[in-house]
């Protein structure tokens, strides 16, 4: 089609309710507005933002100068003309619409393609993302860490344990710690979450104060060999930096990690479904890890940091694969 000048319909609607005028209200209601304006010129087109396509509803200008025109006729005074977008737009095709009928069906268009870009997306960012974490593991130069928390099931913001699990890709060591907190020594978890803060299996448990645990976890993770190398790594990494940070861990600015990855977002991008969430137990079975003693912050940080580096090792599901799973 020719070079036109478009404007994206919902932001024209904006402009002109945002004067608050009662007639101008009533001129868009979608029932009179669709039905009293079939000869105006709809288009659909998509725009390209941040590297995500958006399917949008336009008009050309002479629709938008029609409109100005009766809106200015209706209320009796002088409107401000809505300025020129400057935008391209792709695949630009013309549609009718003249009902409120017909503009439901093509929002529900719009709202359909405009998902399916942003779950496309996020799995693209996601798959660059697990990329990412292969190439780091291949260089040999990064110290992985895996953190997890257990807190007390009748209130979260009661710290019970806290694990971590650390690989050096350098010398490919593991080492492993799991401490409990003494200030909820009398707090034992049983009825929704099984208590298993004496299962830790990888070596001993000490018994700190938080303030403690978090000076323990940051000379771990803040020495010469770690400094500016660290990656932390989690299943839900977000929620355990939080608690980190509760501890008076100074996450970002003292431990300094070159990079976050989350495993259960890791494996949602290998089998092509961005929102799909497993939790730890589960996919542990479902990969083959082998694993005991889950829910105790130790075990849980080490089978955690070995999830992270078998996804590293997996290929992507092609996507008959993911349809089947």
């Amino acid at each position: 089609m020719p070079e036109v000048q478009l404007y994206q319909y919902h932001f024209v609607v904006k402009q002109w309710k945002g004067i608050k005028n009662a007639k101008i209200e009533q001129f868009f209601n979608t029932s009179y507005f669709f039905a009293q304006h079939p000869t105006l010129e709809f288009f659909l087109g998509i725009e390209s933002k941040n590297n995500e396509d958006y399917l949008v509803l336009l008009l050309s200008e002479d629709s938008v100068k029609s409109i100005h025109t009766e809106l200015e006729s209706i209320t009796s005074s002088k409107l401000p003309m809505i300025k020129g977008q400057n935008v391209t737009y792709k695949k630009v095709k013309s549609t009718f619409i003249d009902s409120s009928q017909a503009f439901t069906k093509i929002n529900k268009e719009i709202k359909k393609f405009n998902k399916k870009s942003k779950a496309d997306n996020k799995l693209r960012k996601m798959k660059e993302n697990w990329e990412k974490a292969q190439n780091m593991v291949k260089t040999k130069k990064y110290f992985f860490v895996a953190v997890d928390v257990e807190s007390y099931e009748r209130d979260h913001s009661c710290i019970l344990e806290v694990g971590w699990s650390m690989f050096d890709s350098k010398s490919e060591k593991f080492m492993d710690r799991h401490f409990c907190a003494t200030e909820y020594k009398h707090l034992k978890n049983g009825q929704f979450v099984p208590d298993r803060k004496d299962r830790f299996i990888f070596g001993d448990t000490v018994w700190e104060s938080l303030k403690q645990i978090g000076n323990e976890i940051t000379k771990d993770l803040t020495g010469e060999n770690e400094n500016g190398n660290v990656v932390l790594v989690g299943h839900d990494v977000q929620m355990d930096v939080k608690y980190l940070e509760s501890m008076g861990v100074n996450v970002k600015e003292v431990i300094k990690p070159v990079e976050y990855f989350d495993t259960a977002e890791m494996n949602a991008a290998r089998v092509g479904k961005p929102n799909q969430r497993i939790n730890l137990g589960k996919l542990l079975d479902e990969l083959e890890i082998e694993n005991y003693c889950l829910h105790n912050a130790g075990n849980d940080a080490h089978y955690t940091l070995c999830l992270f580096l078998e996804l590293c090792r997996l290929p992507l599901q092609s996507p008959e694969e993911s349809s089947s799973d």
